[in-house]
């Protein structure tokens, strides 16, 4: 396994880190099972991975709960990293809103605290900025959790430009979790260049573009899960066609590496100028398994050149 610095922080994590949204299943996934999801998360630990990702929203706290109870005896070996700022009264989608007061902030903390079954986070990311609450207010009360030892580090989650610069006005945050993927790339524009000249650790989320850099679907797949509502975009209509048009080319550069397409969409991230790690959700050890076969080689120039015409639609 390989590791970097986060940021201005001094959290080493590994560059690719366990994505707990999956294991949280209903109402955003289907799992395998408790029992499977807590072997992969064991599995990553053993390969070398230190950087588990989660939030509370991730199955309304089940998440939490599964990984504080994998990893409580191995607290010191690793970092955990949550999130606050979402909050439902219902377990349901369309119940979840978008609240960083100082209030809830506070609370939410706790909760994620007892959940997690450890006394502090590594790292405390805002899930999504909160239009209706000052950032100045949101980072009032994060830089007070931090100050008591709940939180090491400070993050942000979906944040644009202008939304970190005011963030930075207020206290340091460490690391922005923004989507992006080898089909999924407009952090490229402003983002990224930001996060690269501030020190801004980036921790990349929909490494695989909710697996679709699987190789494993088609024009004709339809999704059962939250990927099949209308206005995700992403996975209906012409731009999911698109994408399944890009990964076909892309698994025969990766046929042709020996390496699966996940294993190569995650190098390409990986070897991307700004970013520290790539999430990346399971299901079982298996998988667990197969990502980590990303790390340790490099993609040949000339096939590197052969993505771009890819994704730039230069030669589908």
């Amino acid at each position: 396994m390989e590791y970097r610095i986060l940021g201005k922080s001094d959290l080493n994590p590994s560059v690719i880190g366990y994505g707990a949204w999956g294991i949280g299943g209903e109402p955003f996934w289907k799992t395998e099972g408790e029992e499977k999801s807590i072997r992969s998360i064991e599995k990553a630990f053993d390969l070398g991975i230190n950087f588990y990702d989660t939030a509370p929203v991730y199955g309304f706290g089940y998440s939490e709960r599964l990984l504080g109870k994998a990893l409580h005896s191995k607290r010191k070996e690793i970092m955990i990293a949550t999130k606050c700022g979402l909050r439902w009264e219902e377990e349901e989608i369309e119940a979840i809103e978008k609240k960083s007061t100082r209030e809830s902030i506070f609370e939410e903390i706790d909760l994620s605290l007892k959940r997690l079954r450890t006394d502090y986070v590594d790292l405390y990311q805002v899930h999504w900025p909160d239009e209706n609450t000052p950032i100045e207010e949101t980072m009032d009360a994060l830089l007070k959790i931090q100050k008591a030892g709940k939180v090491r580090y400070i993050g942000v989650s979906n944040y644009s430009v202008d939304q970190m610069k005011e963030s930075l006005k207020y206290g340091q945050i460490v690391s922005l979790q923004p989507m992006y993927n080898m089909l999924e790339r407009d952090i490229e524009k402003e983002i990224l260049p930001f996060c690269i000249e501030g020190n801004i650790g980036v921790i990349c989320y929909s490494s695989l573009a909710s697996g679709v850099l699987t190789g494993k679907y088609d024009e004709n797949t339809r999704f059962e899960d939250w990927r099949g509502q209308e206005i995700i975009g992403h996975f209906t209509g012409d731009v999911f066609k698109s994408h399944v048009r890009k990964v076909k080319e892309i698994t025969k550069i990766a046929q042709k590496l020996g390496k699966t397409t996940a294993q190569l969409a995650i190098n390409w991230l990986l070897h991307q100028k700004g970013v520290t790690t790539a999430l990346v959700g399971v299901k079982n050890p298996e998988q667990t398994e197969q990502n980590v076969g990303a790390v340790g080689w490099e993609i040949p120039d000339d096939d590197l050149e052969n993505i771009s015409d890819i994704l730039e639609e230069r030669r589908t």
